[in-house]
């Protein structure tokens, strides 16, 4: 979690009131923060990572003045009208762009101080390294609408990057500016780079990457353009609106920008709340206090937040459009306790509703974990996280369904995986210098996507085995099935099945009274050379949920 580092004479200033150290250290964690170190002229703080609002003092002295009812309710910035258009017409790798103005700021050194240091959190916590967003601040001064965002060869223009007084191209700029050299991974490769120029073609920023030094901003700066750039639009919209009512707090007035991208058109920064319904009786449910649809109104506008009554225990509850944490009624439950002070709740004895146990799926998976090894087979423990490529392309398969990761850090780790095979396939080429025979086998959870669950997947525990060798054939992994299903008393049948990750006719489901246990067969010659193996390899998958199910009920039939 990001440390933030605040003035405290300009937390104070704006705030309205001076603020003692027992202040910081009482309100602080009422917004989840920790504080680090409070001195006489600075505060240290750490933030929560789902709370890019926190990092500087410009809204952190919103809620302040919240929880000190200077001003309750939903902070209310000035606005104005719609300043001008910008074009969208980026790279389809970072196709998003948003804008804003504000105007009237006043800004000194300390202020420009802890706007850069927003910006620069939360591209490193929730921008992805910038790779989700990227955000850029400029005077405003001598940029003419309509801006545009383009994409542009890499050597086709020229411009002065920030602290630097020569003009660059894009590509000189990622060999010698540091922001290109740190960044450059996320353009370098594409045929267009990214840019952002006013309508008489000077180059405002090359976003994700560095802004233009002739529009850097600086104490004279009255009027500040914004942009986000963006590969998810949501949080594009939320971050733009995060940054104007920042700047905002600085004594400005935002205007809106007509974003145009094609036939479609929206303006930013949303000024506009968002909203969620809330039932107060589940203050009592997760928080275990009392309190009525007036009192959470009243903790809630201390929140900065506006509740009102729509019936019954139910309120509609407005919070700032920029609150990116704000997912569920449970996040409006943890504000009320956070405004209602957690050192408030009187803790109360609950007994337990049953003795404490190891769950019986676990203790089932260990008891198959020991039958295999008592078989010779030797466990081995993959991530549960892998990619696309592993789990079908290699196996000889289209790419089907799987949960993916939507701004991987990894390109091996990108997807939950829906089979293990496909991994014990790639521990036996890693081991290839072991010699042969080779019995592996794994106990682990895959993700399978199921639109019908709420959270659209279903969790299944598997059991997956592998034996390698020269002569290995079917036989042997059918030899392994039996004594284990044999183990758990399993009645099974044998069907045919195609399957293009196997050897055709050498392949087949395995049937039980309980439904179907899984698969097994030999595996296909052209994937053994996708995985490097020169030996043949026989592998099986079963569904060790229900192998438990037709345990037990063995266990009520025999009983």
């Amino acid at each position: 979690m990001p440390v933030v580092e605040v003035s405290l004479w300009d937390l104070e200033r704006l705030v309205g009131r001076s603020l003692s150290k027992a202040d910081i250290e009482e309100l602080l964690p009422k917004l989840k923060c920790e504080v680090e170190e409070v001195g006489d002229s600075a505060v240290a703080y750490e933030a929560t990572h789902d709370r890019p609002d926190l990092y500087s003092a410009e809204l952190l002295s919103v809620y302040l003045r919240g929880l000190l009812e200077v001003e309750l309710g939903l902070p209310r910035f000035k606005s104005g009208g719609v300043a001008g258009e910008a074009r969208i017409e980026g790279p389809s790798y970072r196709p998003y762009a948003y804008f804003a103005v504000v105007r009237g700021v006043s800004l000194d050194d300390e202020a420009i101080r802890q706007l850069m240091q927003l910006q620069e959190k939360i591209h490193l916590t929730y921008g992805r390294d910038r790779r989700k967003v990227s955000i850029g601040l400029y005077d405003l001064r001598g940029v003419e609408f309509p801006i545009r965002y383009v994409g542009v060869k890499p050597e086709a223009v020229k411009f002065k990057p920030l602290g630097f007084t020569v003009e660059m191209t894009p590509l000189q700029v990622l060999r010698e500016h540091p922001k290109g050299v740190a960044y450059r991974h996320l353009v370098e490769g594409h045929e267009l780079f990214p840019l952002i120029v006013d309508a008489e073609g000077k180059v405002v920023s090359f976003p994700p990457i560095t802004n233009s030094e002739d529009f850097r901003v600086t104490e004279s700066t009255r009027d500040v353009l914004i942009d986000v750039t963006s590969t998810d639009p949501e949080a594009g919209r939320r971050i733009v609106a995060l940054m104007a009512s920042a700047v905002a707090t600085r004594g400005g007035t935002i205007y809106q920008v007509r974003n145009v991208s094609g036939a479609s058109s929206e303006v930013s920064p949303r000024l506009e709340p968002d909203h969620v319904t809330y039932n107060v009786s589940l203050n009592r449910q997760l928080l275990g206090l009392d309190l009525g649809p007036r009192e959470t109104q009243e903790l809630l506008a201390r929140m900065r937040m506006e509740a009102v009554a729509i019936g019954g225990d139910e309120l509609r509850v407005a919070y700032p459009y920029f609150r990116v944490d704000i997912l569920h009624p449970v996040d409006i439950a943890e504000e009320v306790a956070m405004a209602y002070g957690y050192e408030r709740i009187e803790p109360q004895y609950m007994p337990p509703l049953h003795p404490g146990r190891e769950h019986g799926l676990e203790v089932f998976s260990r008891a198959v974990r020991e039958a295999m090894i008592g078989m010779g087979f030797i466990e081995v423990n993959n991530y549960i996280m892998t990619s696309k490529e592993l789990m079908f392309t290699m196996m000889g398969l289209e790419v089907g369904d799987i949960v993916e990761v939507e701004n991987p850090k990894h390109e091996m780790y990108h997807a939950l995986r829906t089979w293990i095979i496909p991994q014990l396939l790639a521990t036996l080429s890693n081991s290839k210098h072991a010699g042969y025979p080779q019995r592996i086998f794994e106990v682990g959870d895959v993700v399978i996507p199921d639109p019908s669950r709420e959270n659209r997947t279903r969790d299944e525990r598997h059991l997956a085995f592998a034996i390698a060798g020269k002569g290995v054939t079917l036989t042997d992994g059918l030899a392994a099935l039996k004594t284990l299903c044999s183990l758990f008393k399993v009645g099974y049948e044998l069907r045919a099945l195609e399957h293009k990750s196997f050897i055709s006719g050498r392949v087949a489901r395995v049937l039980s009274g309980c439904g179907e246990l899984g698969i097994i067969g030999e595996i296909h010659p052209q994937v053994l050379v996708n995985f490097n193996l020169a030996v043949p390899v026989v592998a099986g998958e079963i569904d060790v949920e229900r192998l438990k199910g037709c345990y037990e009920r063995w266990i009520e039939g025999y009983s």
